[in-house]
């Protein structure tokens, strides 16, 4: 759990901590910014990056880009049939995948360096020329489809999604990327086609982060001639300021469930805001605080926490699963007041630095996440943080954690999955003000 609720900071810390690599630069190739980290590691990660994510389509269409980059690297390319794709993948291990989520899309590769030729060959025929061939399509889609109900069954799946909606409803935000069954179920292989051709490959919306030991002449040879007719079309980047949570409020949902499952979603600092680093900081401490006050002390909860959830429009959150939410909710209420009150001290903020240190500092130092903590840092605000986090950290105050704290803790949207009884009687613990 520690290491989920720390993931971003973590990779941050990756992209930086291996000595013997040389600094991150970045250049453009035909208009196609390229953000490069040479490293000693055997294995390359190239992952191509879409701007835009949901603000790209409307909600009537939800699931669309989802559709079109599983599409691109499931659905066979001009050059390989999908069999003939994958039988070249395994041959060399070699991994092509997609994603699409709410702030972009991307399409990455990862192989060994021996093999990066063969790498690159089939990530640039995923990315430039897929054929969405219409009996594979509809193969993948049914996965989708079934991804999405396991998503809907699951009580924490179902319980961010109400998040989502509630926290965020009128944004683009409340829309799901993997989008909804009545709506994906009447997409077609023509129309995922249509929109990975005519919105998402589009040079005004691509960037390219590369990581690995391959040199900067070759990956500008094979960017070359990978993409340089990619046509360059008018994009503009949506801007979103998150919705301001000030007071508190209850979105309860019933569902016959063993425990009922909680969630409070609170404000949080853009990536780019100095705030954001103190804040991380003084979560992690509040997650240890509520393991220690709910779980260890009181037997509450399993497994209660709190974390941030870096975006375009960021949030933060408390979690719990409870059989007594009255109880559970009211002692993380408190315990948020407390900090709001009495600030973070100084052995807080040791113990965080040392737990991002050590605990997670060397653990995620992977190719694959020095490229995810670029791609993220160029898509929240500048890749350039990614480098400049671990001074950051090493700079915060206690003073400074305190202060984000207090900032942006104004308010909590409170929901709730699970027996509506056990609500109600906790409804007094769910109206507690942050003081």
């Amino acid at each position: 759990m520690k290491r989920f609720l720390i993931f971003y900071l973590c990779t941050a810390f990756a992209a930086v901590v291996n000595a013997q690599t040389n600094a991150a630069t970045t250049f453009d190739v035909d208009g196609i910014k390229v953000i490069y980290k040479p490293t000693v590691k055997d294995i390359v990660n190239v992952s191509i990056y879409f701007k835009g994510g949901v603000t790209n389509y409307a909600a009537s269409t939800a699931g669309i880009e989802n559709l079109a980059i599983n599409g691109a690297t499931q659905c066979g390319t001009k050059k390989y049939a999908k069999d003939a794709f994958n039988d070249k993948a395994d041959a060399y291990g070699i991994n092509v995948y997609g994603s699409a989520g709410k702030d972009n899309a991307n399409i990455g590769l990862y192989c060994i360096s021996k093999y990066f030729n063969e790498g690159w060959d089939l990530l640039a025929e995923a990315a430039k020329n897929p054929v969405f061939d219409e009996g594979e399509f509809n193969k993948m889609k049914q996965k989708v489809l079934s991804g999405i109900k396991q998503t809907q069954s699951s009580p924490d799946g179902m319980l961010n999604l109400m998040v989502m909606e509630n926290v965020f409803a009128g944004t683009p935000y409340a829309i799901n990327p993997q989008g909804i069954d009545s709506i994906v179920t009447v997409l077609t292989a023509t129309d995922a086609k249509d929109y990975y051709y005519k919105t998402l490959l589009n040079k005004a919306r691509m960037f390219i982060v590369v990581v690995g030991n391959v040199s900067k002449a070759d990956i500008t040879a094979k960017i070359h001639a990978a993409f340089a007719d990619v046509p360059t079309l008018l994009y503009q980047k949506r801007i979103m300021p998150p919705p301001v949570i000030t007071g508190n409020s209850t979105n309860i949902v019933e569902r016959q469930l063993a425990t009922n499952y909680i969630m409070g979603a609170m404000n949080a600092p853009a990536y780019s805001s100095p705030d954001y680093i103190p804040n991380r900081l003084a979560f992690s401490a509040l997650y240890d605080k509520l393991f220690t006050e709910v779980r260890t002390r009181r037997n509450l909860s399993y497994a209660p926490s709190a974390s941030v959830r870096t975006g375009i429009m960021p949030y933060s959150f408390l979690y719990v699963t409870t059989t007594d939410p009255k109880a559970a909710v009211e002692v993380m209420a408190n315990v948020v007041n407390d900090y709001k009150k009495n600030g973070f001290s100084q052995k807080d903020l040791s113990n965080e630095k040392a737990a991002f240190i050590t605990s997670n500092y060397m653990k995620e130092e992977s190719t694959n996440a020095i490229a995810a903590s670029y791609g993220n840092a160029e898509t929240f605000g500048n890749w350039k943080l990614a480098d400049e986090f671990p001074d950051m950290i090493n700079k915060t105050t206690a003073a400074e954690m305190s202060n984000a704290f207090k900032k942006y803790i104004t308010g909590i949207k409170w929901n709730y999955l699970g027996d509506t009884t056990k609500a109600d009687e906790a409804k007094e613990a769910f109206n507690i003000a942050l003081q």
